[in-house]
């Protein structure tokens, strides 16, 4: 065997290393990334590819160089800063505030007292032409002093300002005091004599109505004087919201006091009539805004709501002085009813305080089991006697006139008849009375004049009480 070739062999073998060692040293990646024979040249051309793509992207994933500033973005950034530093050092509360602006991007940085300052300045910084961000550092200060320092100022301004004004408020309260002046004097004269009238709550009605038309001019005036008439506008509407809710919530206050107007309006009675409200009986003696006061014919007091009184029929005794009584008598179903009839009306026409106009009347009213009824009935004028008294003396005089005429006057009788042994037959009573002849005092008719009492009693309390009173003070007028 011969020797030769091996020597080349062994050459070959060690110029193949080298150059896998040195690819292995230029290329380190490649060869971890895959483990190639070394005799492949198309898995080396891939390797190589494959390693250039890598070194491109590695170099694409790296943070862009900074842009370099122009002389004219410089210039730009520094006229923002100025302008927007100069707007807040002129302003108290953004003064703490400093203004760094690079490429664009303004940052804000110092301590302010209040939240809405802080949102003010960046609002302004976001506001300006070539701002393209605005970063925010601003922090509210702790400090009591820097806090309380626009309270101060605004207290300080508020006096500043009040002071200015004083001599504005000082006219337009002169010209409030001379319309309430001149309203008093107008209110007191009441207005043309076709205003003026007899009922006191309409002469009051037109003196405040004068009075508050002149005060509203007045008002009007001065308001126009401070320059405040849009606060006009402001009260009317929330004068109208607060009546319409306290009209819900005070229902029953306001219909007494819509009662109240009505009726001194209307004027259905007037002080000291006897009049009668449902259960209620009394003379008036007092018309309020709110009550009706009444004092009973015993002395007491009663106070009914206006709007009870106003919504309930109401009899009033006083309206038409003349009022009528009646009674009902008795007698006998044997006596002579025409006799008794002419007996009874005659003695009322003779008493002092029956009207002779109209006339008294006597009708025969209905038949009993043991008498026949008659009614007698007479007018009296209650400016001259007194009801009362009259119907009483009217039923003691005629009952004394009947009797003396010898007419009967039966209390009720029942019949009681006994049968059988021993029965005793009980005697007849019918029959008229023997005649009596009465006495002269008996004759004479007792008092029945007015009586006042009670009329006395309702001038003390109206002298006593100082509660209003809307009911007319002359004559009542006739419906």
């Amino acid at each position: 065997m011969l020797p030769g070739p091996r020597p080349f062999v062994a050459l070959r073998l060690v110029l193949l290393l080298g150059l896998v060692l040195v690819l292995a040293a230029a290329r380190p990646h490649a060869v971890r990334a895959q483990q190639v024979p070394p005799t492949d040249s198309v898995v080396r051309d891939t390797l190589l590819q494959d390693s250039v793509t890598q070194d491109s992207a590695a170099a694409d994933s790296l943070p862009p160089e900074p842009e370099e500033l122009t002389s004219d973005r410089e210039e730009s950034d520094e006229e923002i800063r100025q302008q927007l530093q100069a707007l807040f050092d002129r302003v108290a509360a953004l003064s703490g505030i400093r203004v760094e602006v690079e490429a664009g991007i303004v940052r804000l940085r110092g301590t302010v007292s209040e939240a809405q300052a802080a949102e003010r300045a960046e609002e302004l910084a976001g506001s300006r032409e070539g701002v393209l961000y605005v970063a925010s550092e601003i922090r509210l200060t702790t400090s009591v002093a820097d806090r309380l320092e626009p309270t101060w100022v605004r207290l300080r301004d508020l006096g500043l300002d009040a002071v200015a004004f004083l001599p504005l408020a000082v006219v337009a309260l002169f010209v409030v005091f001379l319309s309430v002046l001149l309203g008093n004097l107008l209110g007191r004269w009441g207005g043309p004599s076709f205003l003026q009238s007899r009922n006191p709550f309409l002469r009051q009605l037109v003196a405040r109505l004068i009075q508050l038309v002149v005060v509203a001019l007045g008002i009007v005036v001065a308001l126009e004087i401070v320059e405040a008439t849009a606060l006009v506008g402001a009260v009317v509407g929330t004068a109208g919201l607060a009546g319409l809710a306290l009209g819900f919530a005070f229902k029953d206050i306001v219909e007494n006091y819509l009662a109240g107007f009505f009726m001194a309006v209307r004027q259905p009675f007037a002080q000291n009539d006897h009049v009668v409200v449902e259960n209620f009986e009394g003379k008036v003696v007092r018309l309020t805004p709110r009550e009706t006061i009444l004092m009973t014919l015993d002395g007491n007091h009663i106070r009914l709501p206006n709007a009870l009184v106003f919504g309930k029929p109401l009899l009033n005794y006083t309206r038409n002085p003349r009022r009528r009584f009646q009674f009902d008598v008795g007698v006998g179903t044997g006596d002579d009813l025409a006799e008794a009839r002419e007996v009874g009306m005659r003695t009322l026409r003779s008493m002092e305080g029956v009207m002779d106009e109209p006339a008294p009347e006597a009708i025969v009213l209905d038949l009993g089991e043991s008498w026949v009824s008659l009614r007698f009935l007479g007018w009296v004028d209650q400016e001259k006697a007194e009801y009362l008294r009259v119907r009483s003396e009217a039923v003691r005089l005629v009952k004394l006139e009947l009797e003396n005429a010898g007419i009967s006057l039966p209390s009720p009788e029942y019949l009681v008849r006994f049968q059988g042994e021993g029965g005793v037959p009980m005697p007849a009573t019918g029959g008229p009375p023997e005649a009596r002849t009465p006495s002269p005092e008996s004759r004479r008719q007792g008092d029945v004049s007015r009586d006042d009492t009670v009329d006395r009693q309702i001038e003390e309390d109206r002298r006593a009480s100082d509660e209003e009173n809307l009911l007319a003070d002359g004559p009542r007028d006739q419906p």
